[in-house]
C-alpha cells in the first residue's frame, strides 16, 4: 500500500478510523475483507484523498464524515454526539485523534 505519510483517517464504507503509524494501519486492513480494501479511503489533513492503491480519490463529503465520526464517539462510549457538526476536515482529525 503505497502510504504517504502519517497520520490519516482510513475512511471505510461505515466507519473511520484514525492511522498514526504502520502498525495501526496494518492491524486495522487486517480484519477488512478484500472489498473493503478496494474502497477504503486515506483522508490526510490537508484535505488529499487517496485509494489504498495510492490513486487520487475525491473527499468525502463533510456529512458523510460527520455520521461517521459521530459513530466512532458513540463506539468510544460518548455522548451528546448527535450535536457534532464538522465543518473541515481538521475538526475530524482533532476529534479523532482523541479517541
Amino acid at each position: 500500500m503505497p502510504i504517504k505519510y502519517y497520520p490519516f483517517l482510513l475512511c471505510l464504507e461505515e466507519s473511520i478510523e484514525f492511522i498514526d503509524s504502520e502498525a495501526t494501519l496494518e492491524h486495522t486492513v487486517f480484519y477488512l475483507s478484500k472489498t473493503q480494501v478496494q474502497h477504503a479511503l486515506c483522508v490526510y489533513e490537508n484535505g488529499q484523498c487517496y485509494d489504498l492503491q495510492g490513486n487520487k480519490m475525491a473527499l468525502p463529503d463533510l456529512a458523510v464524515l460527520t455520521r461517521h465520526v459521530q459513530q466512532a464517539l458513540i463506539d468510544d462510549g460518548q455522548c451528546c454526539v448527535q450535536k457534532v457538526t464538522l465543518t473541515n476536515i481538521k475538526q475530524v482529525f482533532a476529534l479523532l485523534k482523541q479517541l
